[in-house]
């Protein structure tokens, strides 16, 4: 007997981390600390399709960002050491 988080026509929310993960969440239970409701809510592959339309980048937030601000500074020390060609 399916039950709980395997029940494919149980009632789920989308919840999003700071980090900008996703997680499926049973509805009516407690949002954990460190999760907000997206307001997407429906069976499990209603809220599935979702995770899987808006979560396109599965790398945490602060990673995406340090590695933006590093290719950035990478690229402006590589222009400031290229020599101009003749």
């Amino acid at each position: 007997m399916a039950g709980g988080f395997d029940d494919e026509n149980g009632k789920f929310r989308v919840l999003m981390n700071e980090e900008e993960q996703y997680s499926l969440w049973l509805d009516g239970m407690e949002i954990p600390r460190g999760w907000i409701d997206t307001g997407v809510a429906g069976d499990k592959k209603t809220c599935l399709d979702y995770v899987g339309k808006v979560w396109t980048d599965m790398r945490p937030k602060s990673l995406r960002v340090w590695m933006e601000e590093h290719a950035k500074k990478t690229a402006a020390e590589s222009a400031e050491t290229a020599t101009p060609e003749a």
